[in-house]
């Protein structure tokens, strides 16, 4: 069905209306309590905001709910946290309530490790985004800046947009971020402005690479500047997604001395 129609002149908003209680079902949720998190952000005092829809059962002030923490480093953790107050938002205006019922969309307080796409209660499938940044980019910030409060504060913008992937680079003490193109470039050096009041700009990106090799396969590498000098041959196996690149030794010290490996 297709409706045509203006609101602002009130032009067929009730033939529309009519239109969805004819052509739709009312949904009919669980008892059991159920969420789905849809969004992060922050209020105007800095309080973190999990946004969520009740998918089942009720959510009440006080509840104590628990998940899992996003996966870093390849680990998940358990957290078990409580809510504390329950809005229900208008634009930037917002009443606080006791409950939310199943259907219902609000923003809570107190929940510091939810994440936009986490299941609760007794939504147990996790929703990942479709797109996912394709090029790495260190992130270049004044010479003067406290990296390890940049970094917390990058944490934040992390967990309010997920397509903007931040790593820390222990070995050469950077910040790499994970982006989509130049347009979101401009997009994150205006935002880490506004938000960390930092002149942040961003260095030649490089493809990230989410790809691993089918089977096994022996690789050579010869080095000859004058004559021969060393032919390296490396085993290469596939790894788990997400896994890295993970680099060992299987060579004997007998065979070769562990300063020349």
């Amino acid at each position: 069905p297709c409706f045509f129609g203006s609101a602002l002149k009130l032009f067929g908003v009730e033939e529309l209306l009519e239109g969805l209680d004819g052509f739709t079902v009312q949904n009919s949720y669980p008892e059991q309590f159920g969420a789905r998190v849809f969004k992060i952000t922050r209020d105007g005092q800095g309080n973190r905001l999990t946004h969520m829809k009740i998918t089942g059962g009720k959510l009440k002030a006080k509840m104590t709910l628990s998940g899992m923490s996003r996966r870093i480093g390849g680990r998940e953790e358990r957290w078990e946290e409580k809510v504390n107050q329950i809005r229900i938002y208008s634009g930037d205006k917002f009443e606080n309530t006791g409950e939310a019922e199943a259907g219902s969309i609000c923003a809570v307080t107190g929940l510091t490790k939810t994440w936009a796409g986490e299941g609760l209660g007794n939504e147990t499938e996790t929703v990942y985004p479709e797109l996912s940044p394709v090029l790495s980019y260190d992130l270049l910030l004044p010479e003067d800046c406290d990296l390890p409060m940049a970094l917390a504060k990058l944490r934040q913008l992390e967990e309010e947009d997920p397509q903007f992937s931040i790593t820390w680079d222990e070995k050469n003490k950077v910040i790499k971020a994970g982006i989509m193109g130049q347009v979101q470039i401009e997009v994150y050096k205006s935002l880490i402005q506004e938000r960390l009041g930092l002149l942040a700009d961003f260095g030649t990106g490089s493809i990230i690479y989410k790809e691993t090799i089918a089977n096994v396969v022996e690789g050579v590498g010869h080095f000859e500047p004058l004559r021969h000098y060393a032919e390296v041959h490396l085993l290469l196996e596939p790894g788990e997604p997400g896994s890295g690149l993970q680099i060992g030794r299987e060579c004997s010290e007998d065979l070769l001395d562990l300063n020349w490996q």
